[in-house]
């Protein structure tokens, strides 16, 4: 791409033009030993020119111990750099400057909020949570294997299933038997279509509606709870379509982390615990425009999967 081309592109997406100028800045010759800032043809020139142009804001910024040029110093096209009030950063106090020059960029364009984390927990809030940190892996396989027997109780006994077919098999053995004098001809039923019943199921075409669905921004504090009444707290950030998130307990000890996107009203994510060191994945579904979630989280590794329900909470 031309190199004035991309230029003029990149001073289109900006609201800030930043001018490093170091103490040599004005004395920077040519091959042929003219100053480069008077050449009409300097890259650095054109780029402030255009941005003093379109009205951008435009920062000088000193290094180096460098002082701002004065007019007569400067082609005509940049003598309104000097009516812009400068940023001076120094290696002696460079954090300080850095941090003076983002109040400055923040006053023009405004950062995205970011949740705040949890303050840090004090000792003695450490020593209570240390039997459940120390416990937290059998909590969790007592938990799976409830999970499992329960849905063992919840299937069907063999021995009824077997009564139920010896009984059916006796009453239809007990029947009297028509003879051939009294028996009228056989009538054989009309073989129904077996696909009418499963058309009712089928869903319509073009059943899919074209209207675009619009997510609130999910960046917040969010309750991610399960149907046993566990909870646990995440911070997520939201960035376009994709998300990240932080899992705090409800001690507020980080104990998990994830990264996923937004399609349409779904929500993927992978998941890790990083207090007992396992992966998982985790699904939800929004019908409300992203004002709460329903859905999955599921461990490959332990081979279960629990549903969860997510809920819009303040810090």
């Amino acid at each position: 791409m031309d190199f004035i081309q991309a230029i003029e592109k990149a001073l289109n997406s900006c609201k800030v033009l930043i001018a490093m100028i170091g103490p040599h800045w004005l004395n920077i010759q040519d091959a042929e030993g003219n100053q480069r800032i008077f050449n009409e043809g300097d890259f650095i020139r054109i780029e402030i020119s255009a941005a003093l142009k379109r009205d951008i804001r435009v920062i000088p910024v000193l290094v180096n111990g460098a002082v701002m040029p004065t007019a007569d110093q400067l082609p005509e096209d940049l003598q309104g750099l000097t009516r812009r009030h400068a940023q001076e950063i120094s290696s002696s106090r460079w954090k300080y400057d850095c941090d003076q020059l983002v109040a400055a960029l923040s006053k023009i364009i405004e950062p995205k909020p970011q949740p705040v984390k949890p303050a840090p927990i004090s000792p003695n809030a450490a020593k209570q949570k240390s039997w459940l940190a120390k416990n937290y892996l059998w909590l969790l396989g007592g938990l799976v294997g409830l999970i499992v027997l329960i849905q063992l109780l919840s299937l069907p006994e063999e021995d009824a299933i077997y009564d139920d077919f010896e009984e059916n098999t006796e009453l239809t053995n007990g029947l009297s038997q028509p003879t051939e004098k009294d028996s009228s001809p056989a009538q054989v039923p009309e073989e129904k279509p077996t696909t009418t019943q499963d058309n009712s199921f089928q869903e319509p075409e073009n059943s899919t509606s074209t209207e675009e669905v619009y997510v609130d921004e999910i960046t917040g504090y969010w309750l991610l709870s399960d149907p046993q009444g566990n909870t646990s707290t995440l911070v997520f950030n939201q960035y376009d379509d994709s998300v990240e998130f932080l899992e705090y307990n409800i001690y507020e000890v980080e104990v998990g982390e994830g990264n996923g996107s937004i399609s349409g009203t779904q929500l993927t994510a992978d998941y890790y615990n990083s207090l007992v060191q396992i992966s998982g994945k985790l699904i939800l579904n929004t019908s409300n425009a992203g004002g709460s979630w329903v859905g999955t989280i599921s461990f490959p590794t332990l081979g279960t999967t629990t549903n969860v329900s997510m809920q819009r909470i303040n810090p």
